[in-house]
């Protein structure tokens, strides 16, 4: 096979009802959730990584091989890619969201749905602990499967990943000389985090909505996921966020994304443009 590592392949509308079957029927997940885009992007990216000639031969393998399939949904997790990112929207958090919590609230639980690798996770927990609330809060961080929460929980983050991370807290904090380190511990094969950043962290298979026990949040981190998604999809979601946030709680999706279509849209009340950070409607 003479094709590159990260070159895309094409797949066609076909070959991705077709997977989509064989996934519904042998795992009952729907991959109509995802934008189509999206979706053709990091099956591409699988079908490199396990080095498969085309997509019939990654249909095969789900078809037969049913331990392959957390490893799938793992791959089609939307990354964090980096801790801290967006910096201006954690100032806001610390310096908005966590005094506002801090004055009306006894306990603060926050909830991450798509928590995948956990920097947005761990990005919260500190920011948290910058606020001097840490210990009246509690997170609560959810994906589609315990593989994927295998991944997120103390994980051992490559040292690729640290310098761009130092940048980000550096620019939160407004300050150069801003010390990130003092919440990692180096590795021989890379960096984990503290122990106490993680005593207030639970987490939990979120693969049904319906079925959730999940109840009275006072802050939903749901940022740059919503893009990946379809609308239908994205309309179904906010309708369980809402179901699920305290009234006047807080919602927050990635500066680039947009809620404005959905139903449920009108139960809030956007409270800062430029970060899109939401709150629900009282009552």
């Amino acid at each position: 096979m003479n094709r590159g590592k990260n070159e895309e392949i094409e797949i066609g509308i076909s070959g991705i009802r077709k997977l989509t079957e064989v996934v519904n029927n042998r795992y009952n997940f729907d991959l109509a959730i995802y934008a189509s885009t999206s979706l053709k992007r990091r099956i591409s990216k699988i079908i490199n990584q396990k080095n498969l000639r085309h997509l019939d031969d990654l249909i095969q393998l789900l078809d037969t091989q049913p331990a392959f399939f957390p490893e799938f949904q793992l791959q089609l997790s939307v990354d964090g890619t980096e801790f801290f990112r967006d910096p201006a929207f954690w100032r806001s958090f610390r310096d908005d969201i966590c005094k506002s919590l801090d004055r009306n609230h006894q306990k603060i639980r926050i909830w991450i749905p798509g928590c995948s690798s956990g920097e947005e996770v761990v990005s919260t927990a500190i920011t948290l602990t910058e606020a001097g609330v840490y210990d009246k809060a509690s997170i609560v961080a959810t994906d589609l499967n315990s593989r994927i929460i295998s991944e997120s929980r103390k994980k051992i983050y490559q040292n690729s990943l640290l310098e761009i991370s130092e940048n980000n807290y550096k620019r939160f904090i407004e300050d150069e000389s801003a010390d990130f380190s003092k919440y990692i511990h180096k590795q021989t094969q890379g960096f984990t985090f503290a122990d106490d950043l993680y005593k207030n962290i639970s987490y939990e298979v979120y693969d049904e909505p319906e079925k959730s026990k999940l109840k009275q949040v006072n802050v939903i981190l749901c940022r740059n996921y919503f893009i990946y998604l379809t609308a239908q999809f994205q309309e179904k979601l906010l309708a369980a966020f809402t179901d699920r946030l305290m009234s006047n709680g807080y919602f927050a999706i990635g500066n680039k994304e947009n809620i404005s279509f959905c139903k449920d849209a009108s139960k809030y009340v956007l409270v800062n443009e430029s970060e899109k950070i939401y709150r629900k409607n009282a009552g």
